[in-house]
């Protein structure tokens, strides 16, 4: 019995870790740089990424990723030769 409420109380833990909020400090530049683009460029309040591959060489950071706007849009987005402007495309239907 001890040992189900100690489970419980450790799910209860994670589960309110889990919804808080993520923090401006918590975003990765890359990702905050991408979040003003997609809203300048493509009005895309973007709501959350899939596919992200980041890749670390010394001090450039490239990044590809799949961008999921609130609206239901999704792009493609590709970080350019590690700066924080993407080159951003409409995902289409791919077919292989």
């Amino acid at each position: 019995m001890k040992q189900l409420i100690t489970t419980g109380a450790i799910l209860a833990f994670a589960i309110t870790a889990a919804s808080q909020p993520l923090l401006a400090e918590d975003i990765p530049a890359w990702q905050l740089a991408l979040q003003s683009q997609l809203l300048a460029e493509k009005q895309c309040n973007l709501n959350y990424l899939t596919n992200v591959k980041v890749q670390e060489l010394g001090a450039i950071t490239s990044v590809e990723a799949r961008a999921h706007c609130v609206n239901g849009q999704a792009y493609d987005v590709r970080s350019l030769r590690g700066t924080h402007k993407f080159d951003i495309r409409e995902c289409g239907i791919t077919i292989c």
